[in-house]
Order: structure tokens, then sequence, then C-alpha cells
């Protein structure tokens, strides 16, 4: 994992207002269409906020607030391309932790993210930074 290229990249602006530690940047951020967990639970459909910044994923859903340490909490992230009926294709990314997080009330556990982000462009770049950090 090469956090170094986490901290090298332009400080942009912290569109959804997340709270920052000292020496936190926001380096990304977007909007998804969809957000749900690895099994395909879906998390929100409408509203969901992306942020990445050089220490922390922060993702807002209808469930709320999932804030993911990058050194301690992710494995990977991977870029997955799927068809739908053959007429869409729907890439969207793969976040994978270390260890499950307990959301909704201790009633529901996740592994990981699966994301879509809402343009073309945001997916480009994320993929870029991804294959950089990974």
């Amino acid at each position: 994992m090469n956090l170094a290229y986490l901290d090298s990249l332009p400080e942009v602006a912290n569109r959804f207002k997340v709270d920052l530690e000292d020496g936190e940047k926001v380096v990304f951020t977007a909007s998804l269409v969809v957000c749900d967990t690895e099994k395909r639970y879906a998390l929100g459909i409408i509203g969901n906020e992306f942020t990445l910044t050089n220490k922390h994923i922060v993702i807002y859903t209808a469930y709320g607030l999932f804030t993911v340490d990058i050194k301690e909490d992710t494995a990977d992230c991977v870029a997955n391309k799927s068809k739908i009926k053959r007429l869409f294709n729907l890439d969207y990314f793969s976040i994978n932790l270390n260890k499950e997080m307990i959301f909704d009330n201790g009633k529901r556990k996740l592994k990981g993210f699966r994301i879509l982000f809402n343009k073309r462009i945001d997916m480009t770049r994320f993929e870029k930074i991804m294959r950089n950090l990974y």
C-alpha cells in the first residue's frame, strides 16, 4: 500500500464537509449512484456521498456515515465490470475490508463496499488513485 501517493495528491474542496484530523486532507470526492455491501445489501441509492482523504474513506448513505481507516481497515480495492441484460455496462468498485463493520444498530455486518459513481470521469479518476495506492 502506497500511502505516500495519497499524501502527494493535491487537496480538493471538502464538498461533503467531512470532519478531518490534524494532517488530513481531502483528495477526492464524488456522488455515488449506488452503495451496497459486498453481499449486495443496499446501503443507499440516492444521495450517497463519497470522500477519500489521505487517511480515510468516508461514505455517507441512508444508513449513516461509514468511516474506514485506509491503512488499518482496507485490504484492497478492485475495479469490476458487470453487464445487466447485455444492455448496460456497469463499472463498480469493491472496497474490501480486513475486518467486519457492524451497522444498523448492531443488526447487520459488512466486510466491504460496492460503489458505483454517478459520473464516468469520477470512476476514471478514482481508478487511477486506487491503482497507485494498492
